[in-house]
């Protein structure tokens, strides 16, 4: 019996060793994704418009009533970067996973959530 399970050939044999070129690539992608994101939520925080506060109204100074679009267009460029990056991660992590250990990266969709949502925001702001 011994001997018939030897003469077997395994079908399912995991032969990965360490990772490979595509998880090292879907984790540089993740990682962009991510460092990109900060620039982006720095830019928004400056192109949104500006609370008026008491001390405001008091000393008659004026704020910033609307978006600053300029910035707000160069927020919009690097979330469509990083939609293409994630994108391309999460297609890259779709072809990988064949194994039931395998799964899909949670950051990347967040992170392609997160910048789709902006996108369509700023398209629905602002127009083409």
């Amino acid at each position: 019996m011994d001997r018939l399970r030897e003469r077997e050939p395994r079908l399912f044999r995991d032969r990965r060793q360490k990772p490979d070129l595509w998880t090292r690539l879907i984790s540089i992608f993740g990682a962009l994704s991510w460092l990109l994101m900060l620039p982006t939520l720095l830019l928004i925080d400056h192109a949104r418009p500006q609370v008026e506060t008491f001390f405001d109204r008091w000393l008659g100074l004026s704020v910033q009533a609307d978006w600053d679009q300029t910035f707000f267009f160069q927020a919009f460029l690097l979330m469509l970067l990083i939609l293409v990056l994630s994108g391309s991660g999460l297609l890259l992590n779709g072809m990988r996973r064949r194994r039931r250990q395998d799964s899909y990266r949670v950051n990347l969709i967040l992170v392609f959530t997160l910048s789709l949502a902006g996108c369509l925001y700023y398209l629905w702001r602002f127009g083409f």
